[in-house]
């Protein structure tokens, strides 16, 4: 795919998130009756996704990608992740073979840490293009081309594995504490009450990703 394909791709997915959102509008309130929203800034994503880079693995076996830039931007409906970098042959030096690297994603708030609280994503790759680097201002090596050629043909699925775990600094309260109370003789002991706490959906719009949670007093139905 080249760079005008995975714009395309892009394009496309925005275009979906836009009628997804004027549909869920049209339904009534955002927020329903007891749900909570989480309001998350592109900024905060960008700083997160930006303190692991460069970030390098080894996809399908086969391939070692090394990320070194991230774009996050959050509008109709997708909240993208545009991923910059090179990739080579895992058992290969770079030098034999590389290709530079634009990938999108979309990133999805999947649910919440159970020990933190936090919220945590993953990114989801939707478009990549890749092209073939020339080794010292050479002609581009056969070999550089043939990876371009194997790397289009890999499933996406496989490059979603470099971003499956981004844990938000957002905090989502999972109990409430009762404060003990002692007033004219009645005396009630401290108590936390652990509450039931889920993702419900996510949209992204006006640079801010929105996340409605839903909370229940655990034991109840949410």
């Amino acid at each position: 795919m080249t760079r005008q394909g995975v714009d395309a791709a892009v394009a496309q997915r925005q275009n979906e998130g836009l009628k997804r959102l004027l549909a869920e509008a049209e339904k009534g309130p955002v927020v329903q009756k007891g749900d909570v929203m989480v309001v998350v800034g592109e900024r905060m994503v960008q700083d997160v996704i930006t303190s692991v880079l460069p970030l390098e693995q080894v996809i399908a076996g086969r391939y070692r990608v090394r990320l070194t830039e991230a774009g996050v931007h959050f509008e109709d409906g997708l909240a993208l992740v545009r991923l910059k970098g090179r990739a080579s042959l895992a058992d290969r030096d770079e030098q034999y073979a590389s290709a530079e690297l634009d990938v999108a994603g979309a990133l999805d708030v999947v649910d919440l840490d159970p020990r933190s609280g936090r919220l945590r994503g993953q990114v989801k790759i939707i478009a990549l293009d890749a092209q073939a680097v020339a080794v010292m201002g050479m002609k581009t090596p056969r070999q550089a081309e043939g990876l371009v050629e194997e790397l289009g043909r890999e499933r996406l699925e496989a490059f979603s594995a470099l971003l499956a775990g981004i844990e938000i600094p957002v905090r989502i309260q999972q109990d409430v504490a009762i404060p003990a109370v002692s007033d004219s003789g009645v005396r009630i002991g401290a108590a936390s009450v652990p509450l039931a706490v889920s993702v419900l959906d996510v949209n992204a719009f006006r640079g801010r990703l929105w996340v409605s949670v839903k909370a229940a007093v655990q034991g109840t139905a949410p």
